[in-house]
């Protein structure tokens, strides 16, 4: 695997209730997701511009994602490009396009760099988030799929998969998915805060919390697990352990409330002796919570020569 970047608040959006933008970057930063930008290995004629398009759809700290779209689509627009440097292209003008949140033009490019680039694992993931992100479970879950069958020991996919099904409601399956994801990396948070929800959705406190528990160990500011624990404290009677760590995830973060009862993890309800509960048997689950895209992952094999003709 290559290496990741990072998108900054990209995955709360659409898909559930969010905090105010300040609260939501304090609680959860940087989201990740993998698609680095991949050099096309394309020559610009010269230009007065320093940056000649090859530079710009390579992306980088210092260009703009506007700068790269424009960058990828001049190459693209060549006629220069060999199928596989045309797929990079694509790929790297479709993680512009998700930098500005904006899925369905992401999709396209990553749909186009898989038609010119069988096998795309890092286009697959990615399209997978914004399918994810844009509410289509069924299409995250089916490119997940395409994502394991090309590598099985992508934890991350794993955990995304999971956290598709459980919006399905497929429950079962996706606890096998997240079980899978922690055995092949113990420190996916993503998986392991989304065990957590399913275990507190299913009453099961004590392991809900062990669940929190890791999560917490790894990011000790995860509003979503501070969260779930409280509920799972005060419904295994330490109402005074389970308010302080609801307090705690509020103040990191004003919509993990709404968030996480869109998840089916509503706050407890409290009697003035012990907490109450209303079973839930199949608790409707709506929206999506954050998830983590893959960081860029770069392109094996794209990264040098020269490019060919189209």
């Amino acid at each position: 695997m290559t290496s990741r970047i990072v998108i900054v608040a990209l995955l709360t959006a659409a898909l559930a209730m969010v905090a105010t933008e300040a609260d939501a970057k304090r609680s959860r930063g940087k989201k990740k997701y993998r698609a680095k930008p991949v050099p096309v290995a394309y020559v610009q004629p010269a230009t007065s511009d320093k940056r000649d398009n090859s530079t710009l759809c390579d992306g980088g700290v210092l260009i703009t994602a506007d700068d790269q779209i424009k960058g990828c689509s001049a190459l693209i627009a060549s006629g220069r490009l060999n199928r596989e440097r045309k797929a990079t292209a694509l790929y790297n003008r479709g993680n512009a396009h998700f930098a500005r949140s904006d899925l369905g033009r992401a999709i396209d490019d990553y749909t186009q760099a898989l038609s010119y680039r069988q096998g795309y694992a890092e286009a697959l993931f990615n399209r997978a988030v914004a399918h994810s992100m844009g509410g289509d479970m069924q299409l995250a879950a089916g490119d997940y799929t395409s994502v394991i069958a090309l590598t099985p020991n992508d934890a991350d996919a794993f955990a995304g998969r999971g956290t598709a099904y459980a919006r399905l409601q497929q429950y079962d399956k996706a606890v096998a998915d997240f079980d899978r994801a922690i055995a092949l990396a113990p420190g996916n948070l993503s998986a392991l805060t989304q065990r957590g929800h399913h275990n507190v959705r299913i009453q099961q406190w004590a392991v809900a919390i062990a669940d929190y528990g890791a999560a917490l160990a790894i990011q000790k500011t995860n509003a979503e697990a501070l969260y779930g624990r409280g509920v799972a404290k005060v419904y295994s009677n330490d109402v005074k352990g389970g308010q302080t760590d609801l307090a705690q995830a509020m103040a990191l973060d004003s919509g993990v409330t709404a968030r996480m009862t869109t998840q089916g993890v509503p706050p407890p309800q409290i009697t003035e002796n012990l907490p109450r509960i209303e079973r839930r048997e199949k608790p409707k689950v709506e929206g999506a919570p954050e998830e983590k895209p893959r960081p860029p992952e770069g392109d094996r094999g794209s990264a040098s020569g020269a490019a060919a003709g189209s």
